[in-house]
């Protein structure tokens, strides 16, 4: 028992437990950076791969009153109940007709009519109140 320790009385450190310990840890940790990079790689494809939720008429600029958005169901996108009979390999923009039943919502292809233009009437007297 005197022969195992150290002068101090400590027991002395194994070069083999100390090396088989620390390729442990970096074959660890050289595993979860290989999943990690992985993962960030699975993602990014996903995240490319699903299309917007909406589309505006004119991809190019803001949604406005002169630029409308509507939903947009695209392959791989869950069916609907009372979905069009479309094209079912690509991408259709659609929105819900206004006079249908919530509970049964009928789905029209296309982008809904832009609402009339808003009448505010004659300017109040103060100019701060006047659109």
């Amino acid at each position: 028992m005197i022969g195992l320790l150290t002068a101090n009385g400590e027991a002395p450190i194994r070069k083999e437990t100390t090396m088989n310990q620390l390729k442990a840890v970096v074959a660890g940790l050289a595993t979860a950076a290989a999943s990690v990079a992985i993962g960030m790689g699975l993602a990014a494809g996903v995240a490319q791969a699903q299309p917007d939720p909406m589309v505006c008429q004119d991809p190019t600029s803001p949604p406005g009153p002169a630029n409308f958005c509507t939903y947009q169901w695209c392959p791989g996108s869950p069916v609907m109940k009372n979905m069009p009979d479309w094209d079912m390999s690509v991408c259709h923009p659609w929105y819900f007709d206004e006079n249908s039943p919530v509970t049964d919502s009928i789905i029209i292809e296309g982008f809904p009519d832009p609402p009339p233009p808003r009448f505010y009437g004659p300017c109040p007297p103060f100019a701060f109140l006047c659109p």
